[in-house]
């Protein structure tokens, strides 16, 4: 067809070559060549009657079909929402469609995470690095709210723009009082089932700020430091025992010794404890081996923390 209809010029004889004769506009079809003015037309069209979007992706409890929830993780709108979550999203899209077409009521919400301490950083980066706890707190948080406004409007757009069918309509934030709410009755729940515990145990913990962060928000820089020979003495018997570390503050969080099975030096060591350096708890600790351990690395004995 294309073929014909781009034929050459002079292939075009008698009456059929003039404009006037052309059939109505109706029935000519539209070239659909992608472009960036074909896409906003689709996407202006695709959401032109929210009406009709609602109905199309919208949740509805009462419709008596089987009913199919996704549960979506919340996006953080610390900045451009990038390629990798926008195809991730694109993937749960695919899965939400293909069980509309299987005739389920499918829920796949929209919701925004604007919690966390990223957006504190933000905020403070945005106004020359003037810290948190220098500002009055209902300031700030009003500051924050402002600063992340912006985010969730430009991460929706972008969530529009992909062609997401979610229901954003029933849009939820992790910092409304509803929200809330909800969490705040979860955990209480959980905790009177018993099945929230308290714990003593290691956390990153962020010293200018004074707050514990999460792992993905610590920055691992590798620098020179000092290798610290530490004096340990058997629990019996007396004998000493030296382990070479670059991490000394971690000795009180020692769960077991280890040197090499080939390391001639501790063989005789082997099976044995040795007490925990004062002036920590004389708590004993198991001397092992492991092939693992580098005999030629400081003392050639590894403490495990």
């Amino acid at each position: 067809l294309e073929a014909t209809l781009r034929s050459s010029p002079h292939d075009r004889t008698g009456p059929a070559a003039g404009r006037g004769s052309r059939p109505d506009d109706k029935f000519l079809i539209p070239d659909k060549r992608w472009s960036v003015d074909l896409e906003k037309r689709i996407q202006e069209e695709h959401y032109a009657d929210l009406a009709a979007y609602d109905r199309r992706y919208g949740f509805n409890l009462a419709s008596g079909r089987e009913i199919f929830v996704i549960d979506t993780p919340p996006p953080y709108p610390s900045g451009t929402w990038h390629i990798g979550a926008v195809a991730q999203y694109s993937m749960i899209d695919m899965i939400a469609r293909s069980q509309r077409l299987l005739g389920k009521e499918v829920y796949f919400p929209w919701g925004v995470d604007r919690n966390g301490i990223n957006i504190e950083f933000t905020v403070e980066k945005n106004n020359g690095g003037r810290k948190m706890k220098t500002y009055d707190r209902a300031e700030f948080l009003r500051m924050c709210a402002d600063t992340i406004e912006g985010f969730t409007q430009a991460m929706r757009k972008t969530a529009t723009r992909t062609g997401l069918s979610c229901d954003f309509a029933k849009e939820y934030r992790t910092d409304s009082a509803r929200y809330r709410t909800v969490t705040q009755a979860v955990f209480l729940d959980l905790f009177k089932r018993g099945d929230i515990i308290e714990e003593l145990r290691p956390n990153n913990f962020d010293p200018i700020e004074g707050t514990t962060i999460a792992d993905a928000e610590v920055e691992r820089v590798q620098r020179k430091t000092q290798l610290v020979d530490v004096i340990w003495s058997l629990a019996e018997g007396g004998e000493e025992l030296i382990i070479s570390t670059t991490r000394p503050e971690l000795i009180c969080a020692c769960g077991v010794i280890l040197v090499h099975p080939d390391d001639s030096r501790y063989r005789h060591l082997v099976g044995k404890e040795a007490l925990l350096p004062p002036p920590f708890s004389q708590r004993r600790i198991e001397i092992r081996t492991h092939d693992s351990v580098k005999m030629d690395f400081g003392s050639g004995v590894l403490m495990v923390c």
